[in-house]
């Protein structure tokens, strides 16, 4: 699973909605931490909107959501109660081998690199699975002048923009970050454009709007050749967004509309839907549907109505009285939030959700699917439901954590365990 992070500040899971902070503070209230704690927070934080206000995070949730469906679908066709794992998938009737592909060559590479000098930035393409819909994809490879090549991708993307926003929304609190995958995008940017990439929120507006397709690190090159070759201009970040918001698509009523915005309202709706259709007919997961219910309100308010919303917040550059962070958590609260104490997680409620079990639920969902892709016999949660005062944590847990799906009181893995008719089931290496 890859985890977008801030050096070793802390880091965030994406499409599972869980961040960690790397400080032993007892109390995780943000306004609370002290400065280099809260920016890391923050950072972290910005991935977590990029996960559900970005076409590309919301690829991401729809990738794995279809990979879970796909596995738990294949058990049931498996006449013995046994399955191993980890759980392979021999077939792409089902596109999830695709799209797994895809999601795995638009990241781009990973790792971390202090000095990064671009000597050349070439475009070439990747060749994918056999499929009736495309046989390849662009990427953009780095060449930095101590002969390495680099996958410029989504998480140079990702981290670069998150950075930036340390930068800017907290320069008294922001920590000095390897320059890949950190400041990558500058980099880019500065190879095509000193001009363009000396101004940061310039940068900025690029990498979220390049968020907003499947390939962002191909349309991010795309859009700095064609400023350094003159057929693209802009003198101000707003421009950026008014660029990308310009490109018009015929809606199915006939009248014209924003193609970006066309896209990412239909991949949101299939998202909810998706999200939803994890836990269904459950009185008590009312606060989960409530939670999902305000991620799409938010950024369905961002894309449509206030579009310049990421520059406001980075334009403040005072994390304490940032209003505009302050209002994001006040509409979606937070991931689940860890620290470096064993067991203890944290959350904050957005306005208008019970303060029950919301994004909770994520957690249970992210350990099954580690069950199915690692073969994983251990409960993450053990710790955390040691503490918790309605938990019933017992060795079952650490060895075969299905197992507790058929005790009466159920802890989340287990009722997702038994509300995905995986009762009985039991993964074998």
């Amino acid at each position: 699973m890859t985890r977008l992070k801030s050096t070793v500040l802390g880091f965030y899971v994406p499409s599972f909605f869980e961040m960690h902070v790397n400080t032993y503070k007892d109390d995780m209230t943000i306004k609370k931490l002290p400065l280099k704690d809260m920016t890391t927070l923050f950072h972290e934080y910005i991935h977590f909107l990029q996960d559900f206000t970005t076409n590309y995070g919301l690829g991401g949730l729809y990738v794995h959501s279809e990979y879970l469906h796909s596995v738990v679908n294949r058990v049931y066709n498996i006449s013995t109660k046994e399955f191993k794992v980890p759980f392979i998938i021999n077939d792409n009737s089902d596109n999830v081998l695709l799209n797994k592909q895809i999601a795995a060559l638009t990241l781009g590479d990973t790792s971390e690199c202090d000095t990064f000098i671009i000597n050349s930035v070439e475009s070439d393409f990747d060749s994918l699975m056999n499929n009736p819909y495309m046989k390849s994809i662009p990427n953009v490879i780095i060449e930095t002048t101590d002969g390495n090549m680099w996958v410029f991708g989504a998480m140079a993307i990702m981290e670069s923009m998150a950075y930036i926003m340390e930068r800017c929304a907290s320069p008294n609190g922001y920590a000095k970050s390897p320059e890949f995958p950190y400041m990558a995008a500058e980099k880019v940017a500065e190879f095509f454009s000193p001009v363009f990439s000396s101004n940061l929120l310039m940068v900025l507006a690029l990498c979220d709007m390049s968020l907003m397709s499947s390939n962002p690190g191909a349309c991010f090159v795309r859009v700095m050749r064609g400023i350094r070759e003159g057929s693209l201009h802009f003198d101000k970040p707003e421009e950026i967004y008014d660029h990308f918001y310009a490109q018009v698509s015929e809606y199915a009523d006939g009248q014209p509309g924003s193609l970006l915005l066309y896209d990412f309202k239909k991949q949101l709706k299939i998202v909810e839907s998706q999200l939803k259709s994890y836990l269904r007919d459950l009185p008590i997961v009312k606060p989960y549907y409530e939670w999902i219910d305000k991620l799409v309100a938010f950024a369905l308010n961002w894309r449509e109505n206030d579009r310049y919303f990421l520059l406001k917040m980075a334009r403040h550059n005072d994390l304490t009285t940032n209003s505009f962070f302050d209002y994001a958590v006040s509409r979606v609260g937070t991931p689940l939030m860890s620290n470096n104490n064993p067991g203890s997680y944290f959350k904050s409620i957005p306005i208008g959700v019970s303060p029950d079990w919301n994004v909770e639920y994520f957690k249970a969902i992210h350990e099954i699917e580690n069950v199915f892709l690692d073969a994983s016999h251990e409960c993450s949660m053990f710790e955390w439901c040691k503490k918790s005062p309605h938990s019933t944590p017992n060795e079952l847990c650490k060895r075969a954590p299905w197992e507790k799906s058929r005790e009466e009181k159920l802890c989340p893995f287990a009722l997702t365990w038994r509300h995905w008719n995986l009762a009985g089931r039991t993964p074998k290496l």
